[in-house]
């Protein structure tokens, strides 16, 4: 009998160890899987977790618990301070922003401004007095054309004495040379589904300039595609502040400048904010060009995907491509989404539960000098899409994906903590989650290419550079932000 108890230990004994061993084999094999992603251990539970939910969700009930575990290890890096447009002097519309004010028509209620608009002549500008607007109509034909040298123009005098609410589809400009000054777009519909696009740019609407307005609250604000074979090229969206109040419940594509088909776009020195979507894929990007468009251009923007409201959705802050869309939809049938297109000088945060930067059958992409902080970093995805990425400092990884080509230079790359997720650029900057970039120590500039264009900062460069902006110090005025050295706004 004792030789039976012994034999018997024995047998569950190695039964132990064997079931330690296999659980700790399967153990490791799953953490090397997950490193291989490149994903931190509470991004993975959460990816985990929205597939499940969506295709296998009496699965998803049995591992909760253990995604449970994973997410409890989350470090959370946020936007603590609350952006309060009213308050703001930073990068984006400007207060006092100079626009000419001699006036062709002037404009006083909606009535009016909907006939100055039907009626207006090439070289006029329509002044919008101060005052609400609500116009209650479904998109506003812009009809009449500019020219180069007697562009079409719709200003308020001063940002934030005109704010125009809207029910549904804004200003559809069908024709060249249209500019937007000064004013404050308001989507103001309680199903967001109905409140697409404050500006359509459409077929033949070239030339189109945005500038130096606010447009709040809409799924795409800055909507841009061809009709047949017409293309709205040559359009130019700067200095705007694009931002929502909520998270757009809405299964409709969430993105403030969402551009298909049409070259040449230079998007630039814009403050872009708190871009969440709460329905359908869950899933929204702050900008793309896609659909077959080439040569767009993204430089100097400030995107904070998650300031005001929670990072509880993917959001992508900038992409060459974004989702996609199909060979017959895109710009005579390019194979790529976009080509020879350029993301430089641009500080993008708070992005942090997907990359940063996505390039989707991007071909010829440059991405260089651009800060990355708290996302998952850049992904270059599909044989399409070939990219030269350089000078940038980034939270992440650099990845290629689905045979995505890509060569790396001079890049600091600084991975997320894997048990955590934690971003580690604090150690490089001094507070980073509130948008201080300043350096903590002194770095070698010598060895660095040298930009043309200007820096997030503004200024020229005079020598290479790591990073968005070249001069010694870090420009406190565009991230609003009190400077250290003069204890004053900036």
């Amino acid at each position: 009998m004792n030789k039976w108890v012994k034999v018997l230990k024995k047998y569950f004994i190695l039964i132990g160890l064997l079931g330690n061993l296999t659980f700790f084999v399967i153990f490791g094999l799953l953490l090397n899987k997950i490193s291989s992603l490149e994903l931190s251990l509470p991004l993975f539970s959460e990816k985990v977790r929205e597939q499940l939910k969506t295709n296998q969700p009496n699965l998803l009930a049995i591992v909760a618990p253990i995604l449970d575990v994973m997410s409890l290890l989350k470090s959370k890096n946020y936007y603590f301070r609350e952006v309060d447009i009213e308050q703001w002097s930073g990068i984006g519309a400007k207060k006092y922003f100079s626009v000419s004010s001699t006036a062709d028509i002037n404009v006083f209620n909606a009535s009016e401004l909907l006939s100055a608009l039907k009626n207006v002549s090439a070289g006029q500008t329509i002044v919008v007095a101060p005052g609400e607007y609500v116009v209650d109509q479904f998109g506003i034909s812009l009809n009449k054309s500019g020219t180069k040298f007697l562009p079409i123009r719709v200003i308020a005098q001063q940002l934030g004495t005109v704010k125009i609410f809207l029910r549904g589809e804004g200003f559809v400009v069908k024709k060249p040379y249209w500019q937007f000054h000064n004013l404050h777009l308001i989507g103001s519909c309680k199903i967001h589904s109905r409140c697409e696009h404050a500006f359509h740019v459409v077929g033949e609407g070239k030339h189109v300039l945005i500038e130096n307005n606010i447009i709040q609250d809409f799924n795409a604000m800055i909507k841009v595609n061809g009709i047949g074979r017409s293309y709205p090229d040559y359009g130019k969206v700067i200095q705007n502040t694009l931002f929502n109040t909520s998270a757009r419940n809405t299964a409709n594509p969430v993105t403030p400048i969402d551009l298909m088909h049409a070259n040449s776009w230079q998007v630039a020195d814009n403050f872009i904010f708190d871009i969440q979507k709460s329905a359908g894929n869950q899933v929204s990007y702050a900008a793309f060009f896609k659909g077959g468009s080439q040569l767009g251009v993204f430089e100097r923007n400030l995107i904070i995907c998650a300031a005001n409201l929670p990072g509880n959705y993917t959001s992508i802050a900038l992409s060459l491509g974004g989702g996609g869309s199909p060979l017959a939809h895109r710009r005579n049938n390019n194979v790529a989404e976009h080509v020879n297109g350029t993301i430089r000088n641009n500080i993008i945060m708070h992005c942090a539960n997907d990359v940063g930067i996505y390039l989707n059958k991007a071909a010829n992409s440059q991405v260089h000098h651009n800060i990355l902080y708290n996302t998952l970093g850049i992904d270059a995805r599909f044989k399409e899409t070939t990219a030269f990425i350089y000078n940038n400092v980034i939270s992440g990884r650099v990845k290629s994906r689905d045979k995505g080509e890509l060569v790396q230079k001079d890049n600091l790359i600084v991975k997320r903590n894997f048990f955590t997720g934690k971003d580690n650029l604090s150690e490089y900057f001094s507070a980073p989650d509130i948008g201080d970039f300043s350096w903590l120590n002194a770095r070698d500039i010598g060895s660095y290419e040298l930009s043309e264009n200007n820096s997030f900062c503004g200024e020229k460069p005079l020598f290479g550079y790591l990073g968005a902006y070249s001069d010694a110090t870090f420009c406190f005025n565009r991230l609003n932000l009190i400077s250290r050295y003069t204890g004053v706004f900036k």
